[in-house]
């Protein structure tokens, strides 16, 4: 299959606090094995070494590419979708979803603008704050007694999942500039929201963790449904009408 590379120059890889430069050489040998070009390091170790080149030796123009930051937040904030891959689970991580229900908004942004794969570091992936900065997040499904992926082979997995699933060319929707919220804006949702709720009277519950509680799951419902933009708007009018009904709430 011939995959129109016009779509995969707006997909980025992004590697959060990578220790290993022989796992971001690999990495970089695995995006170009699906015609994926940019890589983003994010805190990692040096990768313009032999131990970096020698395992990633075909994807070298990778390598001498990739740009360093330092600041997660700042990389996701240029992303009109980025998806933050764990393994882990907890309460304050949410629900992830099979990498491939995300598929679709992911295909839909590609045409215009540009998708984030966040992949953490190779001891304990990404932290809670770290996802918190994606506006989705999943996992790739394995064997529930080792479904720890090594970095590379769920690059691999990820980048092989979209490059298989590009329709051709015609055949994408093509999503408006920015259809999907930055995460800053999904921030500002939520506090919204959780103001809108403690007013309404759910922090006088007799349980002092409630209102986290409560904070928590409607983060993680969101932040599974993926709205869009327009979606996102409709929220806020439908919170904005509910605060006008509540005495001394400014709207």
């Amino acid at each position: 299959m011939a995959s129109p590379p016009s779509f995969l120059k707006n997909l980025c890889v992004v590697l959060v606090r990578a220790e290993n430069p022989v796992n971001i050489g690999q990495s970089a040998r695995a995006m170009k094995n699906f015609g994926v070009s940019e890589l983003i390091l994010v805190n990692c170790a040096p990768h313009k070494t032999p131990e970096a080149y020698t395992p990633g030796w075909k994807a070298k123009k990778i390598l001498d590419s990739a740009k360093r930051e330092k600041d997660l937040g700042r990389v996701t904030a240029q992303s009109s979708f980025a998806v933050g891959f764990t393994t882990r689970t907890g309460r304050r991580r949410g629900e992830a979803r099979p990498f491939s229900e995300w598929l679709p908004q992911i295909l839909e942004t590609l045409p215009s603008q540009k998708a984030h794969l966040v992949f953490g570091n190779e001891k304990n992936g990404l932290s809670n704050e770290e996802l918190e900065k994606c506006h989705a997040v999943a996992r790739i499904p394995a064997n529930r007694d080792y479904p720890s992926l090594n970095l590379s082979h769920a690059i691999a997995i990820a980048c092989h999942e979209i490059f298989n699933a590009l329709p051709d060319k015609a055949g994408i929707p093509k999503k408006p500039r920015s259809a999907y919220p930055a995460p800053e804006e999904m921030e500002a949702f939520f506090s919204r929201l959780f103001e809108t709720l403690e007013a309404a009277g759910y922090r006088k519950s007799g349980r002092a963790d409630f209102p986290g509680r409560i904070h928590e799951t409607m983060k993680h419902f969101f932040r599974r449904s993926g709205p869009d933009r327009r979606e996102l708007h409709l929220f806020q009018s439908f919170l904005a009408r509910i605060r006008q009904r509540i005495p001394n709430v400014k709207s």
